[in-house]
Order: structure tokens, then C-alpha cells, then sequence
């Protein structure tokens, strides 16, 4: 039976039961994967080993969203809890790894751990008091031969937003793309979890669903509604059904908090550095509490992480910036229009785009911070 991670993950109200449970579904053996992802799969095999001396440090995996990164990440991070003393192994993000890392003196360093599995590191970008953080981590890891396995959205030593100090630590290590699973892959984790959850689906509707679903974890929620369709209706379900189920379900299109940051900058015509940084103008903080609401709002991204994102703020000056918004939302009806909009635009494909400037008359009373 799998041990559960003793992990400083995002699933703190998760019981440890469920913790448990949706533990055993992060493995190697059920990662599903083609000649696209065997290199990666081998590689992770190899990691999992738990060798003495590090072979591949940094490990940086790198993806779209809905490759696989976390499933290959937490299988890694399970797989060495089994092989170390399973109190030593870390999962989580960068920054509730960097906030353990800060209370070395009380003896929580990086001695308690043996490795550590982080996702999403790509968040430290344009943010250079965490980046300079994390370089101290990860020179303090690699000098005493830590196991560090990373997954990020993008190839990390060409982010723009990264600093060449920090490149040149992940340059040396081992960096692998993960590919975005193609139909081959998609029928494969359909069947996978028709099995797990006991669906009943007929071949063709299998196929049909790989075809329209790109992304796992959107294909994994449209079964699941397919399921309570069918216990609900106690009949099979037509292509039609399954059709109205795809419709109700939207279309699937993934955002990261880097998304939004870069699409209010071009908007309000400021540079992604100038909205995390510290400058105080009526019209860039303005552009700045937009960026955090809308963080807040698409994505429901903690108010911690968000100070995170934008330069290392405190929380209580990210809440805030979010209410102020809100206030000026309720208050203005032309504000809660073009809120609207430019939810969309954070929202919407790359080749789509939107060329309107945001003029509103309330922008006039925003506080600096």
C-alpha cells in the first residue's frame, strides 16, 4: 500500500483519507504514455531509483497544461517517499517550499528533506526577490546533493522573465518537454478512468470524446458528468446526449496567472515587469489591481500566491487591491462591462485578439498601493 506524502501541498483541506486515496492515482505505472513520452517516462524511472548521487539534478519537466507534468511530478515524489524515510520527501509549490527553506535556523531547512518535487516553478518569473530566494535554495540543494525535480508551463532556460543566474542553474540538469497527449493517449486515459470510476460507455463515444477533448483533466469531468447522466436518466446515452453534455460543458482553454499578467500589460500598455513591481502611478496600479482581481477571479489563486506573482506583496495589500475592484465593479455599472471584457480577453485563444482600450470612468478613483 502507498504511503501517503508527509507533502506541504495547495490540498491542505483535503483529508487524509482522500489524501490517501487520490494518492495511489499518481504513479509511474498508471502515467499513460506513447513514443511522444517515453523519454521522459524513462527518465523519471530513473529518478525514482532514489540513487545516492543524483544522475539528472535539476530534473525539470515542461509542458502545456494537461500534459501530464503534475501526474509525472507527484508519481516521482510518491515513488521516492517509498524508497526514503517518506517524512523526507517534499511536494508542493515554490513558494510554500521557499517559505520552509527561510526557517532553516529552526531546523526545518533543507536537511529535513531528501528531495524535493516542485510544481509550477515557472511562477518565480519577473519576480526577482523570489528568484533570488529560490537561487539560494537550489545552489543550498545541489551543494548538498538533494534530489530536485521541477515542472514548469514553458522550456525554462528561454523564459524571458527568468534571470541568467537561474538559468544557468537548470541549464546543467536534465530539461525533457512533455508532450500534450495525442487521441491515441486520450482513449487510452478514457478507458483508464471509465474502469476507475465504473462508467459504462460505448466504444464509439469513446472515440468521440478523445476527439473533442484535448486536455485530461477536462476529459476526466466530462465523463464524470456522463456518469451522473446516465445514473439519472437510467438509460443509455445517444450521441446526442453526449453531444449536449459537450455543449453544457464549454469549451476547455487553460490560463495561467504569466496569461493575464502578459495580456494587461499589452492592454493597458505596460510591461509585465512594471505590473509585479512597485510603482505607484494612478494608471499603472490601476492596470496592477485589475491583473490581481482577475487572478483572483478566472483562476481563484490564493491571495498569498497572488502577492507571490506580483513582486512578493503581502496579503492584506493583494485583498485589498481585489476589493477595491469589486467596490468599483458594484459602483459603476460601465466597470462591471468592461471587467467583463477583459475577463474574456485573459480568457480567449492566442490567434484571437482584442484591440479596445479600457476607458472607464472610475479609473480616476483608484487608490495607489
Amino acid at each position: 500500500m502507498l504511503q501517503k506524502l508527509p507533502v506541504q501541498d495547495a490540498f491542505h483541506a483535503v483529508s487524509s483519507t482522500k489524501k490517501d486515496a487520490q494518492q495511489k492515482n499518481f504513479t509511474l505505472e498508471q502515467y499513460i504514455v506513447n513514443k511522444k513520452n517515453f523519454l521522459p517516462l524513462e527518465v523519471a524511472r530513473e529518478v525514482a531509483k532514489a540513487q545516492r548521487e543524483p544522475r539528472y539534478n535539476p530534473l525539470v519537466f515542461y509542458g502545456k497544461s494537461g500534459s501530464g507534468k503534475t501526474h509525472i511530478l507527484r508519481a516521482i515524489a510518491n515513488a521516492l517517499s517509498n524508497a526514503h524515510d517518506h517524512h523526507t520527501v517534499f511536494y508542493g509549490d515554490t513558494a510554500t517550499c521557499l517559505q520552509e527553506y527561510e526557517q532553516r535556523e529552526n531546523g526545518f531547512g533543507i536537511d529535513r528533506y531528501q528531495a524535493y518535487c516542485i510544481d509550477d516553478i515557472h511562477l518565480v518569473a519577473n519576480n526577482i526577490p523570489l528568484q533570488e530566494k529560490f537561487l539560494g535554495f537550489l545552489d543550498a540543494c545541489l551543494l548538498g546533493k538533494k534530489q530536485l525535480v521541477f515542472a514548469c508551463f514553458g522550456p525554462p532556460v528561454s523564459h524571458r522573465g527568468l534571470s541568467e543566474s537561474l538559468r544557468s542553474r537548470l541549464e546543467p540538469g536534465f530539461i525533457v518537454e512533455l508532450k500534450s497527449p495525442d487521441i491515441d493517449v486520450r482513449i487510452r486515459f478514457a478507458k483508464a478512468q471509465c474502469m476507475l470510476h465504473g462508467i459504462d460507455i460505448a466504444q464509439e463515444h469513446l472515440l468521440l470524446l478523445a476527439q473533442r477533448c484535448e486536455h485530461l483533466l477536462y476529459l476526466s469531468g466530462v465523463l464524470l458528468k456522463i456518469a451522473a447522466c446516465k445514473n439519472s436518466e437510467q438509460r443509455e446515452l445517444t450521441r446526442q446526449d453526449i453531444e449536449k453534455i459537450l455543449k453544457s460543458s464549454g469549451k476547455h482553454h487553460t490560463v495561467a496567472p504569466q496569461d493575464i499578467i502578459q495580456r494587461m500589460a499589452e492592454y493597458f500598455s505596460f510591461t509585465p515587469e512594471a505590473l509585479t513591481g512597485n510603482k505607484r502611478n494612478s494608471a499603472l496600479v490601476f492596470a496592477r489591481q485589475t491583473a490581481m482581481y482577475l487572478c483572483r477571479e478566472i483562476l481563484g489563486v490564493s491571495y498569498p500566491v497572488i502577492g507571490q506573482i506580483f513582486g512578493g506583496k503581502n496579503h492584506s495589500t493583494i485583498i485589498y487591491s481585489i476589493k477595491k475592484i469589486e467596490k468599483n465593479i458594484t459602483a459603476h455599472k460601465n466597470m462591471h462591462t468592461e471587467i467583463t471584457k477583459l475577463k474574456q480577453l485573459c480568457t480567449q485563444s492566442e490567434n484571437e485578439s482584442c484591440h479596445c482600450r479600457f476607458s472607464c470612468e472610475c479609473t480616476h478613483s483608484v487608490s495607489t498601493m
